[in-house]
């Protein structure tokens, strides 16, 4: 290694008085900006995408959960379109209404932060068990007027907040698309 030192020391100005061929700066700049960025990860943005799978997760296993316990308040139950052919179309109506504000309500909501939906879900919820209380409260009740009309006015509050919920969504989209 020392002689290779002594060696360059020693011939220093012919090393100096050579020049690279023409264009060689040239082509040195263009391999140098060709180059694409190393791309490194981001641990932080890892571990998020981690914690927001869990939170789907868990939302969505907890909605699986729910269901099948409402499911169990579904038995030996009466609707609405069990007591009358009239009832029957209003409670269709309603449904139909109210399914087609949860699919509006659900595409917009993907593009939404876990906080939000998981409140959008928590409201469902709760709106469902109202309904499936209403219900039970229907078979045993002998007065079935009276809760046929909370029934009624459930479907009707249910698809005001759902407008309500969908009109949220939709202004949260365009200011986050701004």
């Amino acid at each position: 290694m020392e002689s290779l030192k002594k060696y360059i020391r020693k011939n220093r100005d012919s090393f100096d008085e050579k020049e690279p061929l023409e264009g060689h700066f040239d082509r040195f700049r263009q391999k140098i900006e060709s180059r694409k960025p190393v791309r490194k990860v981001n641990l932080f943005m890892v571990g998020a995408a981690a914690a927001i799978a869990g939170l789907i997760l868990t939302g969505t296993l907890s909605l699986i959960y729910n269901s099948s316990s409402l499911s169990s308040y579904n038995k030996n139950e009466l609707s609405l379109s069990s007591i009358s052919p009239e009832l029957k179309e209003v409670e269709s109506y309603y449904q139909g209404q109210i399914n087609d504000r949860y699919i509006q309500i659900n595409t917009l909501k993907e593009k939404s932060s876990p906080e939000v939906k998981a409140e959008i879900n928590k409201t469902f919820n709760d709106m469902d068990l109202g309904y499936y209380l209403l219900k039970k409260d229907l078979s045993q009740s002998p007065k079935q007027e009276r809760i046929v009309s909370a029934m009624i006015e459930q479907y009707q509050t249910r698809i005001e907040m759902l407008d309500q919920i969908l009109r949220t969504l939709q202004n949260i989209n365009i200011i986050s698309n701004q």
